[in-house]
């Protein structure tokens, strides 16, 4: 198995990376059409600019090469890997054309005859095309594939690669076919190199329809190509060597061989540490490329500016290198373009030397310029790199939470169900003695009563827990309608009701004297009254004053809650809603809860569009919360509804639970109703019961061994008195993705631990 690090994450352009690319392969054109009218006229005329820009164009492809190769490493894509082939031929093609072209190293050619140079050149540049449009193919094809072995496969492929330009170059040396002619490509030249065009063209037409892929790399190659284009363009329209044309065919061809490297180094080293393995060496590499392509810049500009200024492109290198790689390779351009331009502008013998105070002044107005530029760009380098290095920093954060969020809605989902089960069989228990022993003492009655009010309180609290995760997650689900505020605030009070009588408070509700309605969810909305009440009843000493009202007030629905309990300080006003807090429980005793009422509260109130504050006019002067809700117009009067057919007395009822007591009580008090009820304890008993049984409901737990319930509801489905049977899905699992599950397996309702009885007996004898 492979160890090596992941590849350059795949990074999207953005609208203004594309509209910048678009911008900037215009920019290309239009440079490119400017120079047209003078293509043909004649420029410097010596063989040694050849081996400026075939040196300049080598180190940059290697270099991008050996950046390539270790991004394909880490990403293991093919199409990174052919496009590594494609620098790696290319440079070795730009070599032996430097060696193949009279004059440019020595007198006479290192190797072939007269024609082998346009060959070679020719071969280069239409190889080159070719191995660009197969990365892209693949880049098209290969998004998802990740190819094994990837090591061995890269040092085939570079070997390969090696072989077939040696083969090619020694083709080339044994072909007399007429290529160029006295500094000219005949018809047949001209024809490769334009078929070479269409190639790359082809390249990017695919990259821009495809929009690079999803993929700021390929943007990059998109340059590439759009610089490949121009400069064979400008070599045709020349038409024959040292023109303006054939001048600017050369700088455009180095820079196109600087482009990729420039994003590979500038941009993608730092995020992948496969590629900065080798980067080091590459920044190296880059300042030398950027320096040559700087000088021969500076050789082509010869007609307009004499000797004069021979710096002047220097600079940019400069900077092109610190920003590659920092102060070493910025330090390296320096020196090695001091000393190229030394050779070529300054000394008249074609030596390294000063010939009076004049260069001296020269060398270190230069010296002086390019430090400052070494100084400032290895600072804005550093910042760029500290900034990088955070947002990798908060991307990771940004994961880490991600990963606990999904282990905490995990551990919550777990939680609940393992809470829920046992709370279940404790109501249905209570359920039974209640109506097994309907004249029972009072002190019975009461402990029952007591055990079922904490039953009820310690199922809020888990629905609570599992409320604010979802409020976490924006995953609280909201079914809106028109809802009255009155019923609103009428089913808030039953809830809060026995907190309130337990504590012997004094609630007064005022209704809003027109009827008024919200859109909204009527149960949160209700929850949002109920916790408040229940926060007033908490906070408030025995015997209080809770006051519950609601008015319209500027298009608004405005609910009041007050009490005179122990009020709130101004400065921890701010602190209500927040999750678990509790301010000041001092003076009340033991007033118990998770401090989540409140946060839930505002999260609903917020999710409908409203807004929920909080005063108090200090400790010990009570509290009072407003809520504002947007107010809506009153529904049409829905036609009455016929009244339904009575239901059966006498149902058949499937329990399958694998808890014995939740399986066992549930199905004890459905027969107290007068049901026929079978219990199953796992899925397989469940079929084999419900073959006998034809159920007309089924009660369903879904987290049971061997086959869960939804497998057997799906297979109750299959059965023809299946199909119109009503499946009930009855288990601890509360959250949405459980509720999504349910309805795909087919089931009509989904129904959290411990259920209200009276909902399942209506369930049951379906109404």
């Amino acid at each position: 198995m492979s160890t090596e690090a992941p590849g350059l994450p795949q990074r999207a352009p953005t609208p203004a990376q594309m509209r910048t690319f678009a911008l900037l392969s215009a920019l290309y054109i239009a440079l490119t059409l400017a120079l047209v009218p003078w293509a043909k006229l004649p420029g410097p005329s010596d063989p040694h600019i050849v081996v400026v820009y075939a040196l300049g164009i080598l180190v940059a492809d290697l270099c991008t090469a050996l950046m390539l190769g270790a991004l394909y490493r880490g990403s293991r894509r093919s199409a990174h890997l052919v496009l590594g082939c494609a620098y790696l031929y290319s440079g070795l093609m730009a070599a032996a054309h430097m060696a193949s072209f009279r004059g440019a190293v020595l007198d006479e050619a290192l190797f072939g005859n007269e024609q082998t140079v346009s060959w070679v050149f020719l071969a280069w540049r239409l190889g080159t095309a070719a191995l660009f449009l197969a990365a892209l193919f693949l880049a098209r094809r290969d998004a998802g594939v990740q190819e094994a072995r990837p090591g061995r496969r890269l040092l085939v492929a570079y070997a390969v690669t090696v072989a077939l330009a040696a083969a090619v170059v020694a083709l080339a040396a044994q072909v007399r076919v007429e290529g160029i002619v006295g500094g000219r490509f005949t018809e047949l030249g001209a024809s490769i190199q334009w078929g070479a065009v269409v190639l790359y063209a082809a390249a990017f037409a695919l990259l821009w329809g495809k929009r690079a892929f999803g993929d700021l790399l390929y943007l990059w190659v998109g340059l590439v190509l759009v610089a490949s284009i121009a400069d064979l363009t400008l070599s045709n329209l020349g038409a024959a060597r040292y023109t303006i044309g054939w001048h600017a065919a050369c700088v455009n061809l180095s820079v196109s061989a600087c482009l990729l490297l420039a994003f590979l180094l500038g941009d993608a080293a730092d995020e992948s540490r496969a590629m900065a393995k080798v980067a080091g060496i590459a920044a190296y590499g880059g300042a030398v490329a950027v320096t040559l392509t700087a000088v021969l810049m500076r050789w082509a500009l010869d007609p307009w500016l004499g000797f004069d200024v021979p710096y002047a492109t220097l600079y940019g290198a400069v900077a092109i290198a610190v920003w590659f790689g920092g102060l070493g390779p910025a330090v390296m351009a320096m020196v090695l373009g001091y000393a190229i331009i030394n050779v070529r502008y300054i000394s008249p013998y074609g030596e390294l030397a000063m010939n009076g105070p004049a260069d001296a002044i020269g060398l270190a107005l230069f010296a002086l310029s390019s430090s400052l530029i070494i100084v400032l760009g290895e600072a804005m380098r550093r910042t760029r790199d500290r900034y990088r290095a955070s947002e990798v920093e908060l991307k990771e954060r940004a994961a880490q939470l991600q990963r606990a969020d999904a282990k905490k809605s995990q551990f919550l989902a777990v939680l609940s169900h393992e809470l829920r089960n046992p709370l279940a069989p404790l109501l249905n228990g209570l359920a039974l003695l209640r109506m097994q022993q309907p004249r029972e003492d009072a002190a019975s009655a009461e402990t029952r009563d007591m055990m079922e009010r904490q039953i009820v309180q310690l199922t809020r609290l888990i629905d609570d827990l599992l409320d604010v995760s979802r409020v976490d997650r924006g995953k609280l689900e909201l079914r809106t309608e028109t809802v009255a505020i009155n019923d609103v605030m009428r089913t808030g009070v039953e809830t809060a009701n026995p907190n309130i009588d337990a504590k012997g408070h004094s609630l007064t509700v005022t209704y809003p004297e027109a009827p008024l309605h919200v859109q909204g969810d009527p149960v949160r909305l209700a929850q949002v009254v109920a916790n408040l009440l229940n926060n007033a009843a908490k906070f408030t000493p025995p015997k209080g004053r809770i006051e519950l009202s609601a008015r319209a007030e500027e298009g608004r629905v405005v609910l009041r809650v007050a009490d005179n309990g122990i009020g709130i300080a101004p400065e921890h006003l701010h602190e209500v809603f927040d999750m678990f807090v509790q301010v000041d429980t001092r003076h009340v005793a033991a007033p118990g809860g998770l401090g989540l009422g409140l946060t839930l509260a505002r999260a609903i109130v917020r999710r409908h569009g409203g807004e929920i504050e909080a005063s108090s006019r200090g400790r010990g002067k009570g509290a009072e919360f407003t809520v504002r809700l947007p107010l809506v117009n009153a529904p049409e009067a829905a036609q009455p509804e016929p009244a339904p057919a009575e239901a059966p007395v006498r149902r058949r009822v499937l329990v399958v639970d694998d808890n014995v007591d939740a399986a066992q009580t549930l199905a004890q008090y459905l027969r107290l109703t007068g049901h026929r009820v079978e219990s199953a304890l796992d899925g397989e008993a469940a079929l084999r019961i419900a073959e006998v049984l034809h159920p007309d409901v089924a009660f369903i737990d879904l987290n049971m061994p061997r086959m869960d319930g939804a497998e057997v509801a799906r297979r109750l489905r299959l059965t023809p008195w299946g199909r119109s049977a009503r499946l009930v899905a009855l288990t601890g699992m509360g959250q949405q993705a459980d509720i999504e599950r349910t309805r795909a397996a087919g089931f009509d309702e989904h129904i959290t631990k411990p259920a209200d009885l009276q909902r399942l007996s209506r369930l049951a004898a379906g109404v």
